[in-house]
């Protein structure tokens, strides 16, 4: 395993109790750091809930502080502006779907994107859920290309600085080496 997750705080559908998942997830954070591993973090509706239990847990390390939070990317984003300020602020990467690919539904997350450092983004499908694409109900790996080419449209830089800076950040989140 390269990663612990996806886990997270999804507060649009509610599958499990708020309590459940926040109990879940505190455990999850507790493992990714025993193990020293990143953290693939799914946020939806939940973002003050989710900050909370990540303080706590890195508050809970003791005396010594030297417990830290592992590398966080809260994968296929859908917050506001604030929000992704708050994941950049703390050092998080944020994790950009198909969804800004989509006209009404993406706007928002295309008008935030030119405040979002490159070095902070990392593109993704959510594969095979949210298709994005007409004619085609479902999302696989290849279609991230799309994806890093609306990045590039939105920020106004050529396709292959996108596909350069997310696959660098793919590559440090995960802790591999190039080949």
């Amino acid at each position: 395993a390269v990663a612990v997750g996806e886990c997270g705080l999804d507060y649009n559908r509610n599958f499990s109790s708020r309590e459940d998942q926040i109990r879940a997830f505190r455990e999850q954070v507790k493992l990714a750091i025993e193990l020293k591993k990143p953290l693939f973090i799914h946020e939806r509706e939940a973002h003050a809930d989710l900050i909370r239990v990540l303080d706590e847990v890195k508050e809970d390390s003791g005396s010594s502080g030297e417990l830290l939070l592992p590398t966080i990317v809260v994968h296929c984003f859908t917050g506001t502006k604030e929000e992704a300020f708050e994941y950049i602020q703390r050092g998080y990467y944020i994790g950009f779907t198909g969804t800004i690919c989509k006209k009404e539904r993406g706007a928002p997350l295309r008008d935030i994107l030119p405040s979002i450092p490159l070095e902070r983004i990392m593109v993704e499908t959510d594969a095979p859920f949210m298709g994005f694409k007409k004619k085609k109900r479902f999302s696989e790996p290849a279609d991230c290309v799309d994806v890093a080419k609306m990045i590039a449209a939105t920020i106004d830089v050529p396709a292959v600085t996108v596909y350069d800076a997310t696959t660098a950040n793919a590559f440090r989140f995960f802790g591999i080496n190039k080949v």
